[in-house]
């Protein structure tokens, strides 16, 4: 399947985009340190495409798009914005959105705040989700290990960093995950990446019950053992988004080691929705 590629102004920022597939416009985002090359493994796609047109993006401040150098523009309400303005460029509202981590939290943020822009929801490995106190000691663990991510770009730079971050408690769930993720650091733009992991740590997000009032159908596939995107996030999703799906597997990385598995979960939830 031929993509193709280009960039787009949103919201005043330069963001790298990718889109092909015939149907129904979706938009994934991809996790905190990624970029669109993340959903290149494992060959998902292929059959994921075969049913939607699927819009693809560097997030801003990751990869090739562009960014602020300030923390403040990271926050939920800016990724989702993003997201939903770029679906409007491309489609008529209202779209797929989803994708994984970051990307969930920013498609469950416009599901939340821009209801009339969503039409289903593909959530994989959202991140932790509700207050603080809600938070397991695996969580904490994983986002303290974001923090100290960040304090080490500021002081030594991507590539050392990524070589220090392979080891690093709560970084990665798995040593094959912790390659991938540093390949991934590495390839960030140094100047805003910091920015973008300080601000997403800040960033307000919505108490629990705002996700009672999302009326799109949502699927939702989460792993176990994983502090940075814990089942405690899709179990609250499936208690609180009242036409809400939940797959769980049991050990992180299986939607990734199983690609078959993972498009056929969503594409059997896409010809549910229509």
């Amino acid at each position: 399947m031929l993509f193709e590629e280009g960039f787009a102004q949103v919201n005043g920022l330069r963001l790298r985009y990718r889109v092909g597939g015939a149907g129904p416009l979706a938009v994934f985002g991809h996790g905190l340190l990624g970029r669109i090359e993340q959903f290149d493994a494992g060959g998902a796609l292929g059959a994921i495409l075969e049913r939607v047109r699927l819009l693809l993006f560097d997030a801003r401040g990751h990869g090739e798009s562009e960014g602020p150098e300030d923390p403040s523009a990271y926050r939920w309400d800016t990724l989702g914005e993003d997201m939903v303005r770029l679906a409007a460029a491309f489609g008529d509202a209202p779209a797929v959105l989803g994708g994984a981590s970051m990307g969930a939290g920013a498609a469950l943020w416009a599901a939340v705040e821009r209801p009339e822009s969503v039409r289903a929801l593909v959530l994989a490995v959202p991140p932790p989700l509700g207050p603080p106190s809600l938070r397991g000691e695996d969580e904490h663990r994983a986002i303290q290990a974001l923090e100290l991510l960040a304090a080490a770009i500021a002081a030594y730079g991507l590539e050392q960093t990524a070589e220090l971050a392979k080891n690093m408690p709560g970084f990665a769930a798995t040593p094959e995950e912790a390659e991938e993720r540093a390949a991934w650091l590495r390839a960030q733009n140094p100047r805003t990446i910091v920015h973008a992991i300080r601000g997403l740590l800040q960033a307000p997000i919505h108490d629990p019950e705002a996700y009672r009032t999302i009326r799109a159908p949502t699927l939702v596939l989460a792993h176990e053992g994983d502090g940075l995107h814990p089942v405690r996030a899709a179990r609250l999703l499936a208690e609180t988004v009242p036409d809400c799906t939940v797959r769980i597997a049991p050990e992180p990385g299986y939607w990734q080691r199983h690609p078959d598995e993972f498009a056929a979960e969503v594409r059997a939830f896409l010809d549910r929705v229509g």
